[in-house]
């Protein structure tokens, strides 16, 4: 099935989680030209995909821009409070703000957007950077079965998704799915590391 989207998407933040979804958007048959790129500097893997699909990207998106019909935010959570004012112009009344932030609550995006504003919580986990993850995704009283829907349909390209109604629970979610399996993988190149000097001893 097509990935469709209601108008405009402006993804901010073209790292390696932002880079994934967007691949995934595109594989998935999303038209490019509806996409907007903000990052002040992609990566050279994710700049080829932005210039072969002549995607516009840039530091910021200009203040004429129309508002998009969603906005993905994949920044890293501690630039996240420099980020947002930069977005709010762009928040019009039927924008779907999805942040991908690990650790930022709604509370915190919401105080930096406009009133009403409809957000959705995400943690997406390690694996969707090869497209076999599973998000947890968590939405605020502004966000609507049709935006519920479009998230989910937007999250799907890195994996699985899953809904919970009790913000609370994304902290469990972020301990154990998406900070876990870092843990797993530090023990397997500790192991593998270990391995190596007895075999050099």
């Amino acid at each position: 099935m097509t990935l469709a989207l209601p108008g405009p998407l402006l993804l901010v933040g073209a790292g390696k989680m932002g880079g994934a979804l967007l691949a995934g958007w595109l594989e998935r048959g999303l038209d490019a030209h509806l996409v907007r790129v903000q990052d002040p500097a992609p990566p050279d893997e994710m700049r080829r995909l932005l210039d072969r699909h002549a995607i516009e990207h840039a530091p910021r998106m200009g203040e004429a821009d129309l508002a998009p019909a969603v906005i993905v935010l994949a920044v890293k959570p501690q630039v996240m409070d420099a980020v947002l004012p930069t977005i709010a112009p762009h928040v019009g009344a039927g924008t779907l703000v999805l942040s991908i932030a690990a650790g930022r609550t709604i509370a915190s995006l919401a105080r930096h957007l406009p009133a009403g504003t409809a957000l959705i919580r995400a943690m997406p986990n390690t694996p969707a950077a090869i497209g076999r993850g599973i998000t947890v995704a968590v939405a605020n009283p502004h966000v609507r079965d049709a935006d519920r829907s479009l998230a989910t349909a937007l999250l799907e390209a890195v994996g699985s998704v899953a809904w919970v109604e009790d913000e609370a629970l994304m902290d469990a979610v972020t301990a154990v799915s998406g900070s876990g399996p870092a843990y797993v993988f530090l023990l397997a190149e500790c192991l593998a590391k270990a391995g190596e000097e007895e075999h050099i001893g």
